[in-house]
């Protein structure tokens, strides 16, 4: 019976030990992971890749009028952080992986007249942690991960791009006119442009990026074809 104890109790140890080593095998699998491949990294889950085509958020699709002023709102944070903070020393932003291979950053210098200078730099060579969205400070001849300033510019930045989907949503409501009448013209990726042409502007006609159409107009529209804003959803009009 004791013998038995004996031999449950080191079969036991065996097993502990190997779940042990597992364990300790997958924290640095993870570990290596969140560092080299910025799918999972913590800093990306409220990060936006403002830069993406057919840009959305939240599943929101973003317009490219909208998309470009949280573009600029982005940079004017940046700097307005880095000048108001230049003590801590020079300042980077993370804000997009570099195309040519998923192993380097692109980083931008948070200064004026520099917002769109790029610098490339190796994920193995950034501070542990260091992720799309990252602030880096550069102190001497070491760059260091701003974990602190990291949180705040992502909270502005966040708070910035919800401020501009309410004021997108406010624009586009704006655009649909009851009983007005729109022209067709390019379409992609569920977006389609429209002349309201009841609505002239100067020696043109407006044009909106309309991201809110139905989809079995959609599928059939081609360029001049003409729908009437009724009853709260664009139809065909003949």
């Amino acid at each position: 019976m004791n013998l038995d104890l004996v031999n449950d109790f080191l079969n036991n140890l065996k097993e502990n030990k190997f779940v042990q080593n597992f364990i300790e095998e997958l924290s640095n699998y993870l570990e290596k992971n969140m560092i080299t491949n910025p799918e999972i990294s913590e800093v990306n889950n409220n990060w936006n890749n403002l830069l993406a085509d057919n840009l959305e958020i939240g599943n929101k699709k973003i317009i490219s009028k909208y998309k470009d002023e949280m573009l600029l709102e982005r940079t004017n944070i940046l700097q307005n952080y880095a000048l108001r903070t230049k003590d801590k020393g020079k300042m980077y932003y993370i804000y997009d992986i570099d195309t040519n291979g998923r192993n380097e950053y692109n980083l931008c210098i948070c200064e004026p007249n520099k917002s769109h200078k790029i610098i490339k730099k190796k994920i193995e060579d950034l501070p542990k942690g260091a992720s799309l969205g990252s602030v880096l400070r550069q102190q001497g001849k070491v760059i260091i991960l701003e974990k602190e300033d990291t949180q705040i510019i992502e909270n502005q930045i966040n708070n910035m791009i919800k401020k501009k989907i309410k004021e997108q949503e406010q624009f586009l409501n704006s655009k649909r006119i009851e009983g007005h009448i729109y022209e067709a013209d390019e379409k992609y990726s569920g977006r389609i442009w429209l002349y309201d042409l009841n609505n002239k502007l100067g020696r043109g006609i407006e044009g909106i990026e309309e991201i809110k159409f139905p989809k079995e107009l959609y599928e059939t529209a081609k360029k001049g074809d003409k729908f009437i804003y009724r009853n709260g959803k664009y139809q065909k009009y003949e």
